[in-house]
């Protein structure tokens, strides 16, 4: 791990990339409107949180294309009430999918075909998310209930970690990289998602010597403390300087991250 000198340079030349990769299409507000989004993700009912939790599910592998908008789900899946999917269809998502499956397929014309027969089927994949998401969460009480498990998680790096691996094991189709978006997406910033641009940045810095999920995780939460920053922040900043995509207003910029990595290399060669 390098230094907290060179994490902070490290952070802020990502910043000033940003800013100056197509220089006047990206300004500070809209950076700052991104790296704090997380605040309009908070969910404030177990409902919606099933519904974030399944909005990460289907972007495995662009599912989303197959499953359409999730709101289009409400009438089928109970307003996304996890007590009520569990009394209908039952607990045990191996067998209980069945039934939430044939109940959309009589019901609902989706932009993706349905067919029960084979495993690899998004809407298969779906809803044994669907059944395994809401027996986990039918657990919990109340949103309140909820963030006082999350936040029994805290302690550091090692512990925070072991939520996402609980969740990967809790819900079908899930998956580790994806349990971590679902969190950090939905209002518990001390979260982050090793995602391609995270790896590729943190690999080519040296800031992780791993491309592990796992190992990547908690170097992002190790790199996010030393310069006392939110994990989400960091994440965001530099998910930034992969994509270019600020969403949230509708702005695509031409990153370039080798480049950006190679420039930042040398630069603290020379410099610190």
């Amino acid at each position: 791990m390098i230094s907290s000198e060179r994490n902070r340079y490290v952070f802020g030349r990502a910043r000033k990339y940003l800013l100056e990769v197509e220089k006047g299409k990206v300004n500070d507000s809209m950076i700052d409107k991104h790296l704090n989004y997380w605040k309009e993700g908070k969910r404030n009912s177990i409902n919606e949180l099933l519904f974030g939790m399944l909005n990460s599910v289907q972007n495995k592998r662009g599912m989303w294309r197959t499953i359409g908008k999730l709101e289009n789900l409400c009438p089928y899946l109970e307003n996304y009430d996890p007590g009520k999917i569990t009394k209908k269809y039952g607990d045990d998502w191996s067998k209980d999918w069945e039934g939430l499956f044939m109940t959309i397929k009589n019901s609902y014309t989706p932009p993706g075909k349905m067919t029960i027969e084979k495993a690899r089927n998004p809407w298969v994949i779906f809803c044994k998310s669907a059944i395994s998401a809401s027996s986990f969460l039918s657990k919990f009480s109340d949103i309140n209930d909820f963030d006082r498990f999350v936040s029994q998680f805290y302690l550091n790096e090692y512990t925070r970690v072991s939520l996402p691996l609980l969740l990967d094991r809790e819900i079908f189709g899930l998956g580790f990289a994806l349990a971590c978006d679902f969190l950090k997406e939905n209002g518990y910033p001390k979260f982050v998602k090793p995602d391609v641009h995270i790896k590729a940045i943190f690999n080519g810095l040296e800031i992780s010597l791993s491309d592990d999920d796992f190992q990547i995780f908690k170097d992002v939460i190790r790199f996010s403390e030393s310069i006392s920053e939110v994990p989400y922040v960091v994440d965001k900043l530099f998910w930034l300087v992969g994509s270019g995509n600020f969403y949230i207003d509708g702005v695509r910029i031409k990153t370039d991250r080798d480049k950006f990595i190679n420039v930042v290399k040398k630069e603290m060669d020379t410099n610190l």
